[in-house]
């Protein structure tokens, strides 16, 4: 029997490998010979890197930058051939900040501007951006900032490039020179830039904004919008995923000319993950928390659509389950296993995160094959 284990990150506890690898030693501790194939996955968002460290041959830049709230660190990104890949949480990323920082109205993506403006310094004129697990609610404008634009309010004062001052915004001024290059976004999600789906109403409170702050945010965003159009006559208000990161994908869109693509789709094609699904025999697949967030391009919901393709049953392993059966249904999963279920409390699912997946795909395969 071949399985095929494919799993995100559970963020925070596990990274993708080590997820694949305790649902893998719990299957070969019910049956040895059987062949696990591990393939570690991501949407685009932070933990996608490692994923394409793991099938390019890259080289490990590090630079000087700064985090979401302006504080110097450095910060890694990959070279690989003509190409840089850039990963947005490694200098604008929630992980970086205490609780009592976070908060999106006055964080920016500048650290990740400053990324790409090394890559570009080095001759690189492929950026491959992925978007996931920010801190920031800005609009990309913060990378942009770094790159040499500038962002005016009515009175021609200049505005910092923060979430909050979105909603000043009046002119944008483009860099005198900025290096030719071309930019894709790997975005995680596919909502829009604003709106009740858009960037602010459904992810800024997890980065720490209040319900005060998020119809600012949306504001804000709709302004910027706005701008964008009135100066350019570039609409980017309704691109699918360009709510990502905090509207970074719909503003390197206006600001930049860069082009969206699904991370998940950029990365299973990079990873050849699709023929893989074609010759196993099971399919797992598993991120963090399978809730509503999971149908808006997600590991599990990619991993979904191409097991319906070929007619694969999809069993899914999960830190926290919160779909409901019609959900599990939607995505054609037979089987979700819930880490939480097992561990006593939230800190020990965290904690002990690969003892209660190997404990959970021992159980998977008693219920599925004893007696086989």
């Amino acid at each position: 029997m071949q399985i095929l284990i494919a799993c995100d990150k559970f963020k925070g506890s596990l990274n993708a490998m080590e997820v694949c690898q305790a649902i893998a030693s719990g299957i070969q501790k019910y049956k040895a010979a059987i062949n696990c194939e591990l393939h570690p996955i991501a949407d685009g968002g932070d933990g996608s890197l490692s994923i394409i460290s793991n099938y390019l041959d890259c080289k490990k830049i590090t630079v000087n930058t700064t985090d979401p709230v302006g504080k110097k660190i450095t910060a890694s990104y990959l070279i690989a051939g003509a190409n840089a890949y850039v990963e947005l949480a490694a200098a604008s990323g929630m992980v970086l900040l205490s609780d009592s920082e976070r908060n999106p109205l006055y964080t920016s993506t500048i650290g990740t501007g400053v990324l790409i403006k090394d890559a570009l310094s080095r001759g690189i004129r492929k950026v491959y951006l992925l978007a996931g697990g920010s801190a920031t609610n800005d609009a990309a404008i913060g990378i942009a900032h770094a790159l040499g634009f500038r962002f005016y309010d009515k009175d021609k004062n200049d505005l910092h490039p923060i979430g909050k001052n979105l909603l000043q915004m009046h002119t944008i001024i483009r860099p005198n020179h900025l290096e030719k290059f071309t930019l894709t976004v790997f975005s995680d999600v596919t909502n829009p830039l604003y709106g009740m789906n858009g960037a602010a109403h459904v992810y800024a409170r997890q980065k720490g904004a209040s319900d005060t702050d998020v119809v600012q945010l949306n504001t804000g965003l709709i302004n910027f919008s706005n701008v964008l159009k009135k100066q350019w006559g570039t609409d980017i208000s309704q691109l699918a995923g360009g709510g990502c990161a905090g509207g970074i994908g719909a503003g390197l869109v206006g600001l930049l000319g860069a082009k969206l693509e699904n991370g998940f789709s950029a990365l299973s094609k990079l990873t050849h993950l699709e023929a893989k699904i074609k010759t196993a025999d099971l399919v797992i697949s598993g991120e963090g928390k399978l809730d509503a967030q999971t149908f808006n391009g997600k590991v599990v919901a990619g991993i979904s659509t191409l097991c319906k393709k070929y007619n694969k049953a999809l069993v899914v392993f999960t830190g926290s389950n919160q779909l409901k059966k019609n959900g599990l249904d939607q995505l054609a999963i037979s089987e979700a296993y819930s880490v939480l279920s097992k561990a006593y409390d939230f800190s020990d699912a965290m904690e002990n995160g690969s003892h209660y997946l190997e404990l959970l795909a021992y159980e998977m395969m008693e219920r599925r094959w004893n007696g086989n």
